[in-house]
């Protein structure tokens, strides 16, 4: 009796913390060279048992009073090798992976990217465990690599697409280091082709100055300011008060628009998606059945405005008035408008009788060229003037590295190559309003003669310009369009539309 007192004393004063008792505090610490026993007790019958001690095996054992009753040492024996055992904190208070608590997902201070936009570092959960934390989105054009945000790129085109580049044709491709759309290198047309509308041909028209202008019959004492069309029997011509004139290769008619103040410019992508644009921003859908409101970009009454369709349901425009010199650059996408660059540029109205005006040519949403009084290039991050030698209008632009632009001069204009100008001189004694052609070796600039404003058209064969013959009751001209297949449309003054073939 006298032994099992002392083996339960040292069991409480173990349990209870005293470490002058010479013993562990819990029975997996024990030494089997102690040779002592442990005694087990039934707490409903109060009877007792010797056993042998485990040794290292530790036991969830526990000792009685003689009252038989407390099984609290046992429990709380129990406890504490429990929560040791869960706690699972070493000395140096690094967590570790131990039976029943939380697992370390990543290592501390460690990156990786949630999707292809946004970044995951570790850090300290809620369990004391190292988690990934929240994603941390990137900033708008950027992309996650390698857990980094790194500058990413924008698509130049739509795959598939095609341009004219120079006297070739280039293609919209995807590029395998960037994993965005790039222009390739042009193919060069062959001998007697040139390139139109983003393919080689050769124009079944292709008179210069020996071409035959005809004025056509035409009901409208209106001012016409753009042209253009997706075939030489599907042209629109749009111009003062809202006006908007369609031919369909025979005849032309006058169609509702909706708008009466004035439309600059008209631009499409096929002959049921055509947009124009009014002097004060508005801008107009044809579906191919009727003219409907798309966007106003405008807050305020404008000047003038132009835009350059780069496809279906996308384009690029450009409005001039919402300062005293500020020229806004604006993507629209299926109708929702972004405002995406702007410059300051003093825009004079033409000499002669043309009213304000400003000219856009977009080949991708971060290539374009513009004719604001200066010459603007867009790049897809800043626009740039190029320095043109002139003031400078109306503006045809066949590829990014290659412009002729009208300019206020008398009988002048521009052509840039890309890295220099060279002044136009087709030695007419009047004013250019716009150039327009089918290759670089045929070249329309269309105007008004000084004496009297009546039409002026001067052509370039590859080697010089001469005067063409135009109706002698045709009025000044202000715009000019190509179609593919050689014919030419000039409209300006009075309703004049000269078709030249």
């Amino acid at each position: 009796m006298q032994r099992r007192r002392t083996v339960l004393s040292l069991l409480l004063a173990g349990a209870c913390g005293d470490s002058s008792a010479g013993t562990s505090q819990s029975a997996s610490d024990s030494d089997s060279s102690v040779g002592t026993s442990t005694t087990t007790g039934d707490a409903a019958t109060g009877s007792t048992e010797e056993v042998p001690t485990t040794g290292s095996e530790g036991s969830h054992s526990a000792s009685e009073s003689e009252t038989g009753g407390a099984t609290a040492t046992a429990t709380a024996t129990e406890t504490a090798t429990t929560d040791d055992t869960t706690a699972g904190v070493s000395e140096t208070g690094t967590t570790e992976m131990t039976s029943g608590g939380c697992v370390d997902e990543c290592m501390d201070g460690a990156l990786q990217c949630a999707g292809a936009d946004a970044v995951q570092a570790c850090e300290v959960g809620e369990a004391g465990c190292l988690v990934w934390g929240a994603p941390d989105e990137c900033a708008a054009g950027s992309t996650c690599e390698d857990g980094e945000c790194v500058a990413g790129c924008s698509d130049a085109c739509t795959l598939g697409d095609t341009q004219c580049m120079a006297d070739g044709v280039a293609d919209c491709v995807d590029d395998p280091m960037s994993g965005c759309t790039v222009w390739s290198e042009a193919v060069a047309c062959d001998a007697g082709e040139a390139c139109v509308e983003g393919t080689c041909a050769g124009p079944a028209i292709d008179c210069t100055d020996d071409c035959v202008w005809t004025k056509q019959a035409v009901n409208a004492n209106i001012d016409l300011y753009g042209v253009w069309g997706s075939s030489a029997e599907s042209v629109w011509t749009v111009g003062k008060a809202g006006s908007a004139l369609y031919y369909n290769g025979n005849t032309w008619k006058a169609v509702d628009t909706g708008i009466l103040t004035r439309l600059d410019c008209v631009d499409g992508s096929a002959a049921d998606d055509v947009y124009a644009i009014s002097s004060d921003g508005k801008i107009i859908r044809w579906d191919g059945s009727e003219w409907t409101f798309l966007s106003n970009l405008f807050p305020d009454l404008g000047k003038a405005g132009c835009l350059s369709v780069i496809g279906p349901g996308d384009l690029l425009a450009i409005t001039y008035g919402t300062g005293s010199y500020d020229v806004d650059l604006w993507r629209v996408q299926d109708g929702v408008k972004t405002l995406i660059w702007e410059w300051s540029d003093e825009v004079l109205p033409p000499i002669g009788v043309k009213e304000v005006s400003v000219s856009f040519r977009a080949f991708s949403p971060t290539s374009a060229l513009a004719t604001s009084g200066h010459v603007w290039r867009w790049d897809g991050v800043k626009s740039t003037d190029l320095q043109s030698p002139n003031h400078s209008y109306g503006l045809w632009a066949p590829a990014p590295d290659l412009l002729y632009a009208a300019a206020r001069n008398v009988g002048l204009g521009g052509r840039w190559d890309g890295q220099m100008w060279k002044v136009v001189n087709p030695a007419l004694d009047g004013y250019l309003h716009m150039f327009t052609g089918s290759s670089t070796a045929r070249i329309f600039g269309v105007g008004e003669q000084k004496a009297d404003s009546s039409a002026a058209i001067v052509a370039f064969d590859g080697i010089g310009w001469s005067p063409a013959a135009v109706p002698a009751d045709a009025n000044s001209l202000f715009a000019a369009w190509t179609a593919p297949t050689g014919e030419v449309f000039a409209v300006g003054k009075g309703g004049t539309i000269l078709i030249g073939k």
